[in-house]
């Protein structure tokens, strides 16, 4: 154990403070109220470690969830034909079209979106993620 030890050690103290801070964060239960004073106090940001994509996220949710944000983020109306035709494909094209909305650049010019539902987008994160 003490051989163990010492390779520990000699990894540092940087890496010895993330260990020491995963495995307590690994214990630790919050409530709402500690969440968000966690998050204010370190201004977490979602995004930066997370963007949504055909494997970790639209390929498991719901057909109709897709297309309900596909219409909030694009600000269209139920009927508008990007959405009635975005509502006959397939989940996983819906999925992969969601992904190519979140991160190709072409294919937010191709829908010709504004500045403010690029910015929407990037902000995005499902809900009890924020």
């Amino acid at each position: 154990m003490a051989r163990v030890f010492r390779a520990y050690k000699a990894k540092g103290p940087e890496f010895i403070m993330e260990e020491i801070i995963r495995h307590l964060a690994s214990l630790l239960t919050v409530d709402d109220d500690l969440a968000e004073a966690i998050d204010k106090a370190v201004e977490t940001n979602v995004r930066d470690n997370f963007t949504p994509n055909a494997e970790n996220f639209f390929g498991r949710v719901g057909g109709p969830y897709l297309i309900q944000q596909w219409r909030d983020l694009l600000d269209l109306k139920e009927d508008h034909p990007t959405v009635t035709t975005f509502a006959k494909l397939k989940k996983s094209e819906k999925a992969d079209k969601m992904a190519a909305l979140f991160g190709d650049g072409a294919a937010q010019e191709a829908h010709g979106l504004t500045e403010a539902q690029i910015a929407r987008i990037a902000a995005w994160v499902p809900e009890g993620m924020s």
